[in-house]
């Protein structure tokens, strides 16, 4: 926001910030919270969004109204996968005490089975175009009815309903690949 208050910016592109700023501020912290479990870092990816979009604003002032919110949706969730990368370069020091101190009996097989199918699926999902992820981002992660999505993406609903079946048709002919692929090997 130094930005704003230096002046380096237009007074409409200050309008059009607050506008952003006022209407998607929850909103983004409640997608961003959703998703980290972490007050702190759902903060985080909010400012940064904001960041980002004070930076583009140029970009963002020249599209048309129904995909504004969209489009800021997608920078934060390209903050929040940032800062999930970032978490996984970290180790804390409770998860340490947590596998070195659970009683519980822990089947290894079982969880290395769940990591693979996990990863698995996030291969799958990889390999989807960037339209085809912000569908599955928006419906799974957060939750959103096709009617919700067929608003963002300026779609009839059942267009949304149509591509998202058509996705996770596909999600599952690339997991099944990837089953048959495994048996060859």
């Amino acid at each position: 926001m130094i930005v704003i208050l230096l002046g380096v910016i237009s007074n409409d592109e200050k309008d059009l910030i607050n506008r952003i700023f006022s209407k998607m501020n929850v909103k983004m912290y409640n997608i961003s919270f959703n998703i980290l479990r972490s007050h702190c870092d759902a903060e985080e990816a909010v400012a940064q969004t904001f960041l980002k979009i004070t930076d583009h604003i140029e970009k963002i002032s020249v599209l048309p109204c129904p995909q504004i919110e969209p489009y800021c949706v997608i920078i934060l969730k390209n903050e929040t996968m940032n800062i999930i990368r970032k978490r996984k370069k970290t180790v804390y020091v409770e998860d340490v005490d947590y596998f070195d101190h659970n009683n519980k009996s822990c089947d290894t097989e079982e969880e290395y089975l769940k990591t693979a199918n996990k990863e698995k699926l996030l291969s799958c999902v990889n390999r989807l175009s960037d339209e085809e992820k912000n569908l599955i981002y928006l419906r799974f992660v957060n939750n959103m009815s096709f009617k919700h999505i067929s608003e963002l993406l300026d779609i009839t609903e059942e267009a949304a309903k149509k591509r998202g079946q058509r996705i996770l048709k596909k999600l599952r002919l690339y997991y099944e690949e990837g089953e048959n692929n495994a048996q060859y090997n």
